[in-house]
């Protein structure tokens, strides 16, 4: 039998055992290691979780989850009985992992896990979801669609073999996304506590400024910050992104 490895990646350990802890989304198609370099910023201020979701990288024999709610139910399973389930957090998710970020969060405020922030890059409000196209499904439509959105690097697309091993996932989490926009979640009523920092790219031919704003219809407490770029603004500004969860991490220090 086939050994089933967890859902939590941690690259490196916090400066501070007091450290808050940050959670990690990934957006996708993606695994956890698409954002070490990211970890390796924030990993000054925060004790950084990355979730590796089933389907992808060393979880590649398991079979991709085929709903965004079970692929936070399986992150919350295990969070919620880890070592790291030791106070508030902070969550993280760009794109898809946004949408997860958001149904971890319904569940961990559910069970009483405080959410200080939870914020969105990349990411369509819930509630906008329902307007906006279906994923392509054929292998090319696919590819094109994914050089539109910037998300992987000319190398990689220059080896049309290796983009075809990542499709099956690919496609997968598409047809999870797609599925999403048409269940109770989406409506404007499903609310959380945490405050919402929505983050976007001016070029991003998907997700709009008043996609951004839209996640206001799911929280008490909005904020918008607009980069220059495209879907994947955050490969160009991570820096500048770690500055506003940083913010984020020294404000609740001082609560």
């Amino acid at each position: 039998m086939p050994r089933t490895l967890g859902w939590i990646r941690q690259f490196h350990q916090p400066a501070s055992p007091e450290s808050p802890t940050l959670l990690v989304f990934p957006h996708a198609g993606a695994g956890a290691s698409a954002y070490r370099a990211f970890s390796k910023i924030l990993s000054r201020d925060f004790n950084v979780l990355i979730f590796q979701y089933p389907g992808r990288q060393d979880r590649a024999a398991e079979p991709p989850l085929a709903t965004l709610p079970e692929i936070a139910a399986g992150a919350f399973q295990e969070f919620s009985t880890s070592e790291h389930n030791r106070g508030p957090v902070v969550t993280f998710g760009h794109s898809m992992g946004g949408w997860v970020a958001f149904e971890f969060v319904r569940l961990a405020e559910a069970s009483g896990i405080e959410v200080r922030q939870l914020t969105v890059s990349g990411a369509v409000a819930p509630a906008n979801a329902i307007t906006k196209p279906s994923h392509p499904t054929e292998d090319e439509d696919i590819l094109n669609h994914l050089t539109a959105l910037e998300g992987t690097n000319s190398a990689v697309f220059g080896n049309r073999d290796l983009m075809r091993l990542a499709l099956p996932v690919i496609k997968a989490d598409y047809r999870a996304c797609d599925a999403y926009s048409a269940t109770d979640s989406c409506t404007d009523d499903v609310k959380v506590s945490a405050p919402i920092h929505a983050l976007g790219g001016d070029q991003d031919p998907i997700v709009t400024l008043g996609d951004l704003y839209g996640w206001g219809k799911h929280t008490g407490s909005v904020e918008v910050t607009m980069f220059v770029g495209g879907h994947f603004f955050l490969n160009d500004h991570l820096d500048d992104v770690a500055e506003l969860l940083t913010a984020c991490a020294q404000r609740e220090r001082a609560r």
